[in-house]
């Protein structure tokens, strides 16, 4: 049943009104109602409430302090009505409205493919953009309004924090050979020893939580990084100079896993220690969830949470 107060909306919107304009006549114009309608109208409000809602003053009028309470209240009553009616037009355009995901390359490759292929095979047609790149860059996308989510990795120093943020699932960075490479069987060994390698292979880190952290354990350790190293964003090339040229790699724990477990690679011991990073589902506060995207997330979620279930710590 709603409340006396809700039968009252448009003596309301007269309120805020007059309020707004500070006098009876300039709202009276605005409202295109005759002054004496507009008086009665808030009258009719106070006797409701039990309260005096303006101090009636020459030339302008003011909220008492019930007023300015009550104003509070309806624009955060306003506020959820947009949203009501942000999500019934997105319910109504939901059918030929495309969903626009930017993901990094692991979440593109372990987490988006599953999602993607469930999505098709539970909830039938769901027109989805998906968009690889950068964290950062995409990030850029997502509060430019091009984007309506990411998954990305978390980002150095407080930066996009007006997004809101979910974890998906963490990986490991390990140095690991081929598990015919001699170093497969020595004991521990320094990151000294690592950086010394000719044969060194890794993501490009550049600004990456990855690299702030790799940077915090040379400066403890007294040891700089590799000048002769090769970069690359391609597991594909990772693992064929691994297994082809005895390179050391350093290694994500999900895009190497399979073979972290069977055995083919292994991970080197030593006196370095690089935390868990996390990736994210990023979106903007606020934002309409609408049932199309909803299904989205949550083949998402539950697409990272298999991907988390084989991870090598």
């Amino acid at each position: 049943m709603r409340s006396k107060l809700a039968r009252y909306m448009s003596s309301l919107e007269h309120f805020s009104t007059v309020v707004e304009y500070g006098s009876i006549s300039a709202a009276a114009s605005v409202l295109a109602i005759t002054q004496p309608a507009l008086t009665r109208s808030v009258m009719g409000l106070e006797d409701v409430l039990g309260v005096q809602l303006l101090h009636r003053s020459v030339p302008r009028v003011s909220p008492t302090a019930c007023g300015k309470a009550l104003l509070e209240h309806i624009a955060a009553a306003e506020a959820e009505l947009n949203k009501a009616q942000a999500m019934i037009q997105s319910i109504k355009d939901s059918n030929g409205r495309k969903i626009n995901c930017g993901a990094g390359s692991l979440s593109m490759n372990h987490i988006l493919p599953k999602a993607v292929s469930s999505i098709r095979r539970n909830h039938g047609k769901i027109n989805i953009n998906l968009l690889e790149g950068r964290t950062h860059d995409l990030l850029l996308k997502l509060r430019n309004g091009e984007l309506d989510l990411v998954l990305g990795i978390e980002q150095p120093d407080g930066l996009f924090s007006e997004f809101h943020s979910e974890m998906l699932v963490q990986e490991h960075f390990h140095f690991c050979v081929h598990a015919g490479n001699p170093l497969a069987r020595q004991g521990d060994l320094s990151l000294r020893d690592i950086m010394s390698q000719e044969k060194l292979v890794m993501p490009a880190l550049t600004g990456s939580l990855v690299e702030r952290a790799l940077g915090v354990e040379l400066d403890r350790l007294g040891c700089s990084l590799n000048a002769h190293r090769i970069e690359t964003q391609s597991p594909a090339v990772i693992r064929h100079l691994v297994y082809q040229d005895a390179y050391v790699a350093l290694c994500s724990s999900i895009w190497f896993d399979a073979e972290i477990q069977d055995g083919s690679m292994q991970i080197l011991r030593g006196d370095w220690s690089l935390p868990a990073f996390s990736t994210l589902l990023f979106r903007r506060e606020g934002d309409v969830m609408t049932p199309p995207l909803e299904v989205f997330i949550q083949e998402v979620k539950d697409a990272a949470t298999e991907c988390a279930g084989g991870i090598t710590a």
